[in-house]
C-alpha cells in the first residue's frame, strides 16, 4: 500500500480544526475565553504580542492562529499518515494519539527554547489537545484511505 496524499490532507484538515474547535470550547467554559487558544497558537507569528489585545484583535488573532494551527496540522498529518499507514484503524487512532504525545513533548520542550510563550502550553490541557489531535489525525486517515480492500467485494476501491 502507498501512502493517499488526499487522506492525508483531509485528516490534518480536519483533525486541526476539530481538535481546534474542541479545544475552543473548553476554554470557552473553563475560563470564558474561547480565543485563548487561537492567540496562544498566534504566538508564533506575532510573538508576546499574540496576548496583547490592544495590539492584536482577537478576529487577527483567531485568524492567524487558525491559519498556523492548519499549516501544522498538515505538516503533521504527513508525517502520522506516512508512518502509520499501513496497520488499520486501531493502530493509527492510538500510534497517532502517541505522536500527539510527541508532538506536545517537542512543542513544549524544546520549541520553548525559539518561542519562550510556548512556555504556556505546559499543561495537560495541552497535553489532551495534542492527544486529540494525533488521534483523530490518525483514525481519520485510515479511515479515508482509498487503498483499503472493500469489505463487500473482496477487491481494492479505487
Amino acid at each position: 500500500m502507498t501512502l493517499d496524499l488526499r487522506a492525508s490532507v483531509l485528516a490534518g484538515l480536519l483533525a486541526a480544526l476539530a481538535s481546534l474547535g474542541a479545544g475552543m470550547v473548553a476554554l470557552q467554559l473553563m475560563h470564558g475565553n474561547a480565543v485563548m487558544l487561537p492567540r496562544l497558537i498566534a504566538t508564533i507569528v506575532f510573538g508576546a504580542d499574540a496576548f496583547d489585545a490592544s495590539k492584536v484583535s482577537d478576529a487577527i488573532a483567531f485568524a492567524v492562529g487558525t491559519a498556523v494551527h492548519v499549516v501544522l496540522g498538515l505538516a503533521f498529518a504527513l508525517l502520522i499518515s506516512t508512518a502509520l499507514h499501513r496497520f488499520g484503524f486501531w493502530i493509527g487512532f492510538f500510534g497517532g494519539a502517541l505522536f500527539g504525545l510527541a508532538l506536545y513533548a517537542i512543542n513544549t520542550y524544546t520549541m520553548s527554547r525559539f518561542f519562550p510563550d510556548f512556555f504556556y502550553f505546559r499543561s495537560w490541557f495541552m497535553v489532551g489537545f495534542h492527544l486529540m489531535f494525533g488521534a483523530l489525525c490518525g483514525g481519520i486517515y485510515e479511515l479515508l484511505e482509498r487503498d483499503r480492500k472493500s469489505i463487500f467485494r473482496g477487491r481494492v476501491k479505487r
